[in-house]
């Protein structure tokens, strides 16, 4: 085959792609939500440089809402966790406050010593955040 072929070839792929592509009024738009967590499982033993998985279970509100990661925010030993979700805007989403899922946090511990872990259960009616919170001691 010949270059001006291959040239020919190409271009009419290229065309069929942006020619039967997705309509832009189509795409679906999205935003993201920060979720209470619902229970935490925390294991008992620590160590230094060693992954440990932390059981996190949070109720999603709706069938629409898909788990993104974890809000994650450290300060020396503290940390504040909550579930970030990415809520895909939709006009068939379905409530949904009684399904459990679970996802491990992933926890790598760089230091001898105490961290204090602050899982977010979501605001009260005057605004006040809400915790779970756990000391885990890494002495080894």
């Amino acid at each position: 085959m010949n270059l001006i072929n291959m040239k020919k070839i190409v271009f009419l792929i290229a065309f069929s792609f942006v020619f039967f592509s997705c309509d832009v009024s189509e795409e679906q738009t999205y935003t993201y939500e920060i979720n209470p967590i619902y229970q935490v499982i925390m294991p008992t033993e620590f160590a230094k440089d060693s992954i440990t998985n932390i059981t996190v279970k949070y109720k999603r509100p709706s069938s629409c809402h898909l788990f993104s990661k974890f809000y994650y925010e450290s300060n020396g030993f503290e940390r504040s966790v909550a579930i970030e979700n990415i809520k895909v805007e939709q006009d068939n989403c379905q409530i949904d406050n009684e399904t459990v899922l679970e996802m491990p946090l992933k926890f790598l511990p760089t230091a001898i010593g105490t961290y204090h872990f602050k899982f977010w259960t979501g605001t009260d009616t005057q605004g006040v955040d809400h915790y779970l919170e756990y000391d885990v001691v890494v002495d080894h």
